[in-house]
């Protein structure tokens, strides 16, 4: 008999912690939060022993990188709030490049902007500017072809007066007419994008030995600067130039 009351007497607790654990947890199924919420309703016994409701975090998109035509035409709109050009000249980015700078404290990050600005009537720019920021390099870049314009010649036909060289450092490039026909610009990389904005429809350009893009940029420019025409030598001789054509 003792020892039938000794069972019941330590089962007796065992029974009533199993039954208080059964409606805690039918309270708790009973207060579930529905799918789609984030935490159960504020006074339940979960949201008690949970805390507070955990709210989303929304983590905001990366702005997307602007392509070169995006950054010319916000530098063309003048850049972060500046004034718009409203000239005849067109730009374009030919390239765009991170450069590395190692000073004291480490490296300084900064872009390299080259850009091409014609009117295609005969004034053609090259420029190159640095800065920490893509658009206020292009804007640079712009204001010094600006600053560097030169007049070439440019035929009935669209084309160069005569043959040709140009070289800058290692780049080089071989001018030529076109037939009287004409074959548009055959051209490829930075001496075509120079050779159009100057306005030439119909020329030859062959790259030789330097495939960097500033280079053969500049050398296009020194190719142009050696055109001559015969309004030009006759005054540069202090002739006409019937003189000229009939020497």
């Amino acid at each position: 008999g003792r020892l039938c009351v000794s069972r019941h007497r330590t089962m007796a607790p065992l029974a009533l912690s199993s039954r208080m654990n059964t409606t805690r947890a039918a309270h708790a199924h009973a207060h579930r939060a529905p799918r789609g919420r984030l935490s159960p309703p504020v006074g339940s016994s979960r949201s008690l022993m949970m805390g507070p409701p955990v709210l989303p975090v929304v983590v905001p998109r990366c702005a997307p990188v602007a392509s070169r035509r995006g950054v010319a035409a916000m530098a063309r709109q003048g850049g972060r709030g500046g004034r718009g050009r409203n000239d005849d000249f067109e730009e374009q980015v030919v390239q765009v490049q991170r450069v590395t700078k190692v000073c004291k404290g480490g490296n300084t990050l900064s872009f390299r902007a080259t850009v091409v600005v014609g009117n295609r009537k005969g004034s053609v720019g090259v420029g190159v500017a640095k800065a920490k920021e893509v658009v206020v390099a292009v804007e640079k870049a712009i204001r010094r072809a600006k600053k560097d314009l030169i007049r070439v010649p440019i035929t009935r036909n669209g084309s160069v007066p005569h043959e040709t060289k140009g070289r800058f450092k290692a780049g080089k490039i071989v001018l030529c007419p076109s037939t009287p026909g004409g074959f548009g610009v055959v051209a490829g990389g930075s001496p075509r994008v120079v050779l159009e904005l100057a306005g030439y429809r119909n020329v030859s350009c062959k790259q030789v030995g330097c495939s960097n893009v500033l280079t053969n940029a500049k050398a296009c420019i020194e190719g142009l600067k050696s055109l001559k025409t015969f309004e030009g030598v006759a005054k540069e001789r202090g002739i006409s130039v019937e003189e000229l054509i009939g020497n």
